[in-house]
């Protein structure tokens, strides 16, 4: 019913502008939450080039290695949600240009890809062995795959998972979640894999046990965004020595909260949002010292959240990042 139709005209009720892409709104919200972070990327000699760039250098993202095309314009994307239905419907001006200088000159302690700079990702996983790599799997390519054999980490979202395995998820059916994980999981054995469900939450799995961690209940406002802020925060994680489950968790509270409010990056919560609705779960000592590894405070938060696991279908669905009554959604 709220399709949109040739030759209609549509008012606009509110306009919001910012910088996106998937690797891009990582980025923000690690500058946002106070990281040290650099920014490769490819820009158009044009407005919207110096909006981004602006953008990144006032949460303090280094911009020295975004490029600038003079015979292609920055990519642009436009979002139209329904505040009814709250879909989005997306119409994106893609440039195709593509980095040409590699020479990172910095040592990364993490990177991360999402496939769309494949030969500049290749050459900072090879260059940086020591660095955890996470790969944004958005798009179901060559290009993807390939870097999936690089990577330590990838966060699939569930369309391109579903386009790997050669099988659609049904929600009704859990038995289809855990066939689409196992299938890429075969593919790429080494791989810490984990599908975003949309507002069903994740799947990832712990010592050969798949689990799902459902999102928290938020008031839907508006999805886009979800994912990336969901990346985020788990790359964040990861940067800080958070086990797997934890990072995972963290992601999932940062994505819920990110649906309350319209747009992708003015939805990237606050880091002390998602640490006080962390501590509301787990309580206080469990988030002391968050940029050293406390393996003491992994274990017992291990312990916990093993205790709080529930059977559905066969499946462990980890239900602490849910909602204040403690039951499963």
């Amino acid at each position: 019913n709220y399709g949109l139709i040739e030759g209609a005209q549509y008012n606009f009720i509110e306009k919001y502008e910012n910088g996106g892409g998937h690797a891009g709104n990582t980025a923000y919200l690690l500058g946002k939450w106070g990281c040290e972070v650099y920014i490769a990327s490819m820009v158009g000699a044009d407005d919207a080039a110096n909006k981004i760039k602006k953008e990144y250098e006032m949460i303090g993202v280094t911009t020295d290695f975004i490029e600038t095309s003079y015979d292609k314009g920055t990519t642009i994307t436009t979002v139209i949600l329904n505040t009814q239905s709250k879909n989005n419907t997306i119409f994106k001006a893609d440039s195709n240009s593509k980095l040409k200088k590699y020479a990172f000159t910095i040592e990364p302690n993490v990177i991360v890809a999402d496939g769309y700079e494949f030969n500049a990702s290749v050459t900072a996983f090879e260059k940086f062995t020591n660095a955890k790599k996470i790969l944004l799997a958005v798009t179901n390519n060559n290009d993807t795959m390939e870097l999936c054999r690089y990577s330590n980490y990838a966060i699939f979202n569930m369309n391109t998972a579903e386009n790997v395995a050669g099988l659609q998820i049904d929600f009704n059916n859990t038995a289809t979640i855990v066939n689409v994980y196992n299938r890429i999981k075969q593919k790429f054995p080494n791989l810490e894999l984990i599908i975003t469900l949309g507002e069903k939450g994740c799947v990832y799995s712990i010592n050969n046990q798949i689990k799902i961690m459902p999102s928290a209940k938020i008031e839907l406002i508006d999805p886009n965004g979800t994912f990336d802020t969901f990346s985020g925060a788990f790359v964040y994680a990861i940067t800080k020595n958070f086990d797997l489950e934890r990072s995972i968790i963290y992601a999932t509270i940062a994505g819920s909260l990110s649906t309350a409010k319209i747009t992708g990056r003015n939805s990237i919560p606050a880091l002390i949002e998602v640490t006080n609705y962390y501590e509301s779960k787990f309580g206080v000592q469990n988030t002391q010292n968050m940029n050293a590894n406390q393996n003491t405070n992994q274990v017992n938060m291990n312990t916990e959240i093993q205790n709080k696991i529930q059977q559905n279908n066969n499946i462990p669905v980890q239900e602490v990042a849910n909602n204040d009554n403690g039951q499963n959604s």
